[in-house]
């Protein structure tokens, strides 16, 4: 059959624009450009140490999902909450999932040992352990009104036995969580190399996208767009759908060799005391300046609103379906 040359252009067009309706252009043919898809979740973080101002930021944002930071455990390897913890403060938001997270600290009276790859071994060194572990914080998790689960449990992967563990704690809890309805979020550190292990299928896994620079380094942002995708890379061995945590904030340096973390709105307020102006790298997004007061120099790396939409932005284009954000409040 002939085609005349309307009918050919038609054809032509109709073609053309099948792509274009699956992946999400919105330019013609030859001349395409994808819109970017922002992560269909988003979740932030509320800590017991400052939860007013933690919850009047919750209060301008809508999200899916909100996560409460968090229960330990005791120096009897039982899990707590924190004493002024009040779970009625969490009622009121509308966030339809509302996450208990769960950390491997350990803290007392008498000590505190935060992150401990010992308290893992000790408390899941059997199969009977696991499943008492698992049914205490599901317990725990129901009593305070959550139907969700964070497991934040890090440095874990450090140790082969307490890794080996783990994954079988990860399995056990997400199956005895999913008979009453509740989910399970497990928080991962971006160094894991996830393509050594088997991870369990069913659980979301989030990857901290954040502590490229801090504390242990000289400045710089907390992420920049090649580790979000260096890491992402990473997580292909992940099942599931996967999620990213970002880290709102930055740090400070001075040339005295003074370093200290600080929130965004303590950024902001330097920059007005010395009335200087951020640039903005192109690399990350983040906003940093430099300042000097009784002869040493600061230099400040934070993170603002524009900085965590550009990151999430650039994970949801490398497969992120989820965006957290650590934390609310300053």
């Amino acid at each position: 059959m002939k085609l005349s040359t309307k009918m050919l252009k038609i054809v032509i067009g109709f073609v053309c624009s099948i792509p274009l309706i699956f992946f999400g252009y919105t330019t013609w043919c030859g001349a395409a450009k994808q819109t970017p898809a922002l992560p269909t979740e988003t979740n932030a973080w509320l800590v017991y140490w400052d939860m007013p101002n933690s919850l009047a930021e919750l209060a301008e944002e809508n999200y899916d999902s909100i996560s409460y930071f968090a229960a330990y455990f005791s120096d009897e390897d039982k899990l707590i909450l924190p004493d002024d913890f009040d779970p009625a403060v969490l009622q009121d938001n509308a966030a339809p999932i509302k996450y208990l997270s769960v950390v491997n600290d350990v803290v007392s009276d008498n000590k505190s040992d935060l992150k401990s790859i010992d308290v893992v071994k000790r408390t899941l060194d059997d199969d009977l352990k696991k499943v008492d572990q698992a049914d205490e914080i599901i317990d725990m998790a129901e009593k305070n009104g959550f139907n969700g689960i964070d497991l934040d449990y890090e440095q874990v992967f450090k140790d082969k036995t307490a890794a080996a563990e783990y994954l079988d704690f990860i399995k056990i809890l997400y199956d005895k969580a999913s008979e009453k309805d509740i989910k399970l979020r497990v928080i991962l550190e971006p160094s894991v190399k996830f393509a050594d292990y088997t991870f369990p299928q069913g659980p979301q896994y989030v990857v901290m996208m954040y502590n490229l620079y801090g504390l242990h380094s000289g400045p710089g942002p907390k992420a920049d767009f090649a580790f979000i995708e260096r890491t992402a890379k990473n997580m292909k061995a992940l099942p599931g759908s996967l999620g990213a945590a970002f880290a709102n904030g930055g740090c400070l340096w001075g040339s005295n060799g003074d370093k200290k973390l600080i929130s965004t709105s303590q950024a902001e307020a330097l920059l007005q005391k010395y009335q200087v102006d951020p640039k903005r790298d192109p690399e990350s997004s983040a906003l940093y300046f430099s300042y000097e007061e009784d002869g040493v120099t600061y230099t400040v790396w934070f993170a603002d609103k524009k900085t965590l939409a550009d990151w999430t932005e650039k994970a949801s284009k490398v497969g992120i379906s989820s965006a957290s954000i650590w934390r609310l409040g300053g």
